[in-house]
């Protein structure tokens, strides 16, 4: 038995990637378009396997990589070996960036912006990512307040996904959530239970913390760094967000 705190996701959380995201994606589209609008180099904050990356590299786009998990980076790579490709990738942490290039676009698909659970780190991220933008570039943030857990916050563990590994083995995933509602952070432990034969073999656990923002709070601290025309989006069709939902899309300019 295994059990981590996750600040990367490492061993099992990036061996597992892939099974809970699937190759389709609502965003895919959506990020192609905005990087369009805004002809120029963009960077993905957070990307992970090269879900997006990598399509992109292919459809011609110059789009860099950064993540802060060397085995999420290395299936990367390894992914884009077998298609030919040689994509730009920096192991860093979004909150300490550090790259000698400046790009017209970079974002942040998955919400993984809501995994800097430290307040601090989460502004000198939007301060790193201001100063390797350039000027009049964008940058694209996805947020995601976990609304219907508040309800459900017992000490069930509720259901996630299920995939089979390489070895053939089956994954079955399960979670639970806690909340601190005055410092607006999720805590979320994941149990991994690895069957081999239909007979369980070993449990993997694994916690995140998470922060969410709200909406005026998230533009102040834009506004903050020195961000400007800043919008807010409920969907990747760029509708208004409305109270219903616990999704949202930030756009900002430099």
């Amino acid at each position: 038995m295994l059990f981590n705190n996750v600040e990367s996701y490492e061993g099992i959380l990036a061996e597992t990637y892939d099974m809970r995201t699937g190759s389709a994606s609502d965003d895919s589209e959506f990020f192609k378009k905005m990087i369009t609008e805004v002809p120029g180099a963009a960077l993905e904050l957070g990307c992970g396997t090269g879900r997006l990356l990598l399509p992109y590299l292919d459809a011609g786009l110059d789009v860099d990589g950064v993540d802060c998990s060397k085995d999420m980076l290395d299936i990367c790579r390894a992914k884009a070996e077998k298609k030919g490709q040689f994509p730009v990738l920096y192991d860093q942490y979004m909150q300490h960036l550090d790259i000698p290039k400046k790009y017209m676009t970079i974002y942040i698909p998955a919400a993984s912006f809501i995994l800097l659970s430290v307040r601090e780190d989460a502004m000198n991220a939007l301060k790193s990512i201001y100063a390797h933008l350039e000027q009049g570039g964008q940058t694209l943030i996805t947020l995601f307040i976990p609304k219907d857990l508040f309800i459900n916050k017992g000490d069930e563990w509720a259901p996630g996904f299920k995939g089979t590994r390489s070895d053939g083995s089956d994954i079955v995933v399960s979670s639970k959530s806690n909340f601190n509602f005055l410092e607006q952070i999720q805590t979320k432990i994941e149990r991994y239970e690895i069957f081999k034969d239909g007979i369980l073999i070993d449990t993997q656990y694994s916690t995140t913390k998470m922060r969410w923002f709200f909406k005026y709070e998230f533009i102040m601290m834009l506004e903050k760094v020195g961000f400007k025309d800043v919008s807010v989006y409920g969907g990747y069709s760029l509708q208004e967000v409305n109270e219903d939902q616990n999704f949202m899309i930030i756009r900002a300019r430099k």
